[in-house]
């Protein structure tokens, strides 16, 4: 039996910061024996950073399947690779990394001598080409497990003078079969792989990654060793279009005749070559480059002469009725012929846009599917990356056209079930109980909501029902307000604090300034009931301040907090525990330091502007989400409970909640909602 040797080409393009999958190629010798061992893997690659877990899977696979030919050739040593791959592959998956089941494509292959042994997952090319024709010898599944990824394996006999064609499923997009077969049938192996690497240099998009891997067998000791350059080849793409500095180049090298001896093909590599590069190759030295230069403008001048006077009405007049025919002829074609240019130009970016649209959808459905799986896995966090990452994806509706319409419909409400899904979307009942004018905070009161206009403050009794003016009574302007207790509470007026006696109608005391922010750098209120103090934050100084509140006034300003966080406070609640509501979540404090808290990852994220609350004995933190109109529910650990969501939420501003009675009443514009909780 004749020994057979392998001659390779082996073939990658993108991996770039561009493409939308990651690509690995493997060919090499086993570390012990005579086998050779290969591999073409893609994964998707959603965004950068996924590159370096990407890499990790591909690597586990090659790593598994080059221990398993550290020893001695066995009878049953592919089997026992497979084995230990899908091991590999199942304490991934185990680890938590399960972004790659079921958008694996992936392709394993041994030669041993004449034997072939070969195992895929995924969509991925395996084909022997034999005799002029091209045999399938994939075995993919449609689906698989993370224990079983790799389920099925063939054996099989190679012969002297076949071809074994590796390949991501990409190669087909820009050689067809038929060219394939035609490029190897009638050319030898080295110039037929450069002519399928010419192609894909011409054809192929920079967002586009794959591989392949050419294995032709000669007989052992005939293969030349400048052959064997190419098994290391990586193909760089050349762009979407022609740049700038090359369309100037090639308009000058016209321009000025420049010749001398043509460019050379090259044998074995194509790499780009540096505008420098192609400067130096121009023919002739700086002063024939000038001569031409000169030339070419004395030519230009000499043919816009030749033109104008052309165009002179009376040589025109004095044309023969021939050559007038012929010159309008001429005049009407060349219209046309921009017309023409005009309207190719116009449908080329129609379908350059229309195929941008339908890979951003495939983009889409892959994100969404990613979602799905996390789900089904629990990994909440990773859920919201790909839905978020999907939503910034979905194209404008205008610009979907009728074929993908289905498609991107489709999307959109799967893009809406998952929100719903994950964001545990509820509508509660919601009464509007009437105007309370225009102020953007609400007075809190055990049984008051109420609002301060100019003059006046507009209040909701609950325990009668009755909107009316004039039923409490302040003569300084409230910012803000918090109860103290019976007929007691705190308010900040912009500088200072204050304790009013509601049911009276007056302020007790003078106001107290030391440690009190601005307004500029206020950012909350709280009570504490167990120690009766108040809490403020104060942006400028990143400091929460607390105060004691006396008979009359406040005293013994204490900083219970410093954090450069609280710069950027929105809103603060206590419940022993300090929650301070900042632009994108919420940071905790207890003893005056920042503990270990985050709110679950949302699709829809927090808008940055809004209000919080909680109390000693609640069950849950809230927040109303002033940016995204919603009111969000959280568990004290950080995990959603509901969203509260409402045609009636058009500007929420301020809230204030009663969980004993499982009721918000929400400041909505200038009107009161009363929300029942679910």
């Amino acid at each position: 039996m004749e020994a057979l040797e392998s001659q390779i080409a082996r073939i990658q393009l993108g991996n770039n910061k561009s493409s939308q999958a990651y690509v690995y190629v493997m060919a090499e010798k086993a570390p012990v024996g005579a086998a050779e061992l290969y591999l073409v893997a893609e994964l998707p690659l959603f965004n950068p950073a996924a590159e370096e877990s990407c890499e990790r899977i591909c690597l586990a696979i090659a790593s598994a399947l080059k221990r398993s030919y550290r020893r001695p050739a066995l009878e049953n040593n592919f089997e026992n690779a497979v084995s230990q791959i899908n091991e590999e592959l199942g304490k991934l998956a185990a680890m938590g990394q399960t972004q790659w089941i079921n958008k694996l494509n992936c392709i394993i292959a041994v030669k041993e001598g004449q034997d072939l042994n070969i195992t895929s997952c995924g969509k991925i090319l395996a084909y022997l080409l034999r005799n002029g024709e091209l045999t399938d010898i994939s075995c993919s599944q449609t689906q698989s497990l993370p224990l079983k990824t790799f389920e099925n394996f063939a054996l099989g006999k190679i012969r002297l003078g076949d071809l074994i064609l590796l390949s991501t499923a990409q190669l087909f997009n820009y050689v067809s079969m038929d060219r394939l077969l035609n490029i190897f049938g009638n050319t030898d192996f080295l110039t037929a792989t450069q002519t399928v690497i010419q192609l894909l240099k011409e054809n192929a998009e920079p967002q586009i990654s794959f591989g392949t891997l050419m294995n032709l067998q000669v007989p052992e000791g005939e293969t030349p060793e400048a052959e064997m350059d190419l098994e290391n080849y990586v193909v760089e793409n050349s762009g979407a279009g022609t740049n700038l500095l090359s369309k100037i180049f090639n308009y000058l090298k016209t321009a000025f005749a420049i010749t001398g001896n043509p460019a050379r093909v090259p044998k074995v590599g194509l790499p780009k070559v540096s505008i420098t590069q192609k400067l130096k190759n121009l023919s002739g030295n700086t002063q024939n480059f000038v001569a031409k230069s000169k030339g070419f403008w004395q030519f230009t001048k000499s043919s816009a002469r030749t033109v104008k006077n052309t165009a002179n009405l009376q040589n025109f007049r004095q044309l023969s009725s021939t050559k007038k025919f012929f010159l309008a002829s001429a005049l009407i074609l060349f219209i046309a012929v921009i017309a023409n240019i005009a309207i190719a130009v116009h449908l080329k970016k129609v379908r350059v846009s229309h195929g941008q649209i339908t890979a951003q959808l495939s983009q889409v459905q892959t994100l969404l599917s990613n979602a799905q799986s996390s789900l089904l896995y629990k990994d909440d966090a990773s859920a919201a990356t790909f839905l978020q990452q999907a939503q910034g994806k979905i194209p404008k509706a205008d610009t979907v056209n009728s074929a993908n319409k289905t498609l991107y419909n489709s999307l959109v409400a799967q893009t809406n079930d998952l929100v719903t899904q994950m964001e545990k979307i509820f509508k509660p009942q919601v009464t509007n109980l009437g105007s309370l004018g225009t102020g953007d905070s609400l007075i809190k009161l055990p049984d008051f909501a109420a609002t301060q206009g100019k003059s006046t403050i507009i209040s909701y009794q609950k325990s009668t029902g009755q909107t009316q003016d004039g039923a409490l009574k302040l003569e300084i302007s409230a910012l803000a307000s918090v109860y103290l207790g019976g007929n007691q509470a705190a308010v900040y007026d912009g500088s200072n604090l204050y304790i009013w006696d509601f049911s009276a109608g007056k302020i007790l005391g003078p106001g107290f300034s030391q440690n009190v922010p601005s307004k500029d750098g206020f950012g909350g209120i709280a009570q504490y009931p167990v120690n009766g103090r108040v809490y403020v934050a104060d942006k400028k100084a990143a400091e929460i301040v607390s105060f004691l509140p006396g008979k009359s006034s406040f005293s013994k300003p204490v900083v219970s907090v410093q954090d450069p966080s609280i710069s950027k406070a929105e809103d603060v609640t206590i419940d022993s525990s300090i929650y301070v509501l900042v632009p994108g979540g919420v940071n905790k404090f207890l003893d005056g330091r920042l503990t270990s808290f985050t709110l679950q990852n949302l699709p829809t994220s927090l808008s940055g502007s809004g209000k919080i609350y909680t109390e000693k004995d609640f069950n849950y933190l809230y927040i109303l989400d002033s940016g995204n109109n919603r009111i969000l529910i959280f568990d004290k650990s950080g995990n959603l409970v509901n969203t509260l969501i409402s045609d009636d939420f058009t500007n929420l501003k301020d809230f204030q909640v009663d969980e004993k009675n499982k009721v918000i009443y929400a400041l909505n514009d200038g009107s009161l909602l009363k929300i029942a909780l679910p």
